[in-house]
């Protein structure tokens, strides 16, 4: 068997989902060249494993489990946007998450580090809470103009309460990508 494509995120429930499907849409309509992110795959990654064994699973989620530990539920809120690298030079079209008080930023942390035991190396950049909108394909750069990029700084998504991160392996189809989760841990109740 070989190995499952996965990663460690915090998924973002129904509502949310859907007012970024419709950022989505206003955008197609004045983008060109962008390969959009389906509604249902929207997340914040904490941390990309790469392909992993299927019987590794359990001592993931016991890691994340351990990483979790005197973490309560916190809100986090969703608006602003942007690209990476930049605007002028768009690879990824992005909305902004803003960890008011850093327990996503310290959950992360704590994800990274647990994950270290099992052998998965620490990410080198700094960590930078976003939602994945789509991806420019190359060539077609000069499609994302600077009006959408503005009213994408503008967006306003709301907010959320986090209380669990959510194991996923993702399948990539011709479709786009296709998650399934593998596991849910909860964050701690008061």
């Amino acid at each position: 068997m070989g190995g499952w494509r996965s990663f460690l995120a915090v998924e973002l429930g129904k509502e949310l989902a859907g007012r970024i499907h419709a950022i989505q849409g206003t955008l197609k309509a004045k983008m060109e060249g962008v390969r959009w992110v389906g509604s249902g795959g929207v997340h914040v990654t904490l941390k990309f494993l790469g392909e992993i064994d299927p019987n590794v699973v359990d001592q993931i989620a016991e890691k994340a489990q351990e990483a979790v530990q005197g973490i309560t539920s916190f809100t986090i809120s969703i608006g602003g946007g942007g690209a990476f690298p930049n605007s002028r030079n768009p690879r990824v079209l992005w909305i902004g998450v803003d960890d008011h008080h850093g327990l996503l930023t310290e959950l992360q942390d704590r994800v990274e580090r647990k994950l270290e035991a099992l052998g998965f190396q620490r990410e080198n950049r700094e960590y930078r809470p976003h939602l994945t909108l789509g991806r420019v394909r190359s060539g077609t750069r000069k499609g994302v103009s600077a009006e959408a990029m503005q009213e994408l700084q503008q967006s306003d998504v709301g907010t959320m309460e986090v209380k669990e991160i959510t194991l996923f392996r993702s399948d990539l189809k011709p479709t786009g990508a296709e998650y399934t989760k593998l596991r849910t841990i909860p964050l701690q109740t008061l």
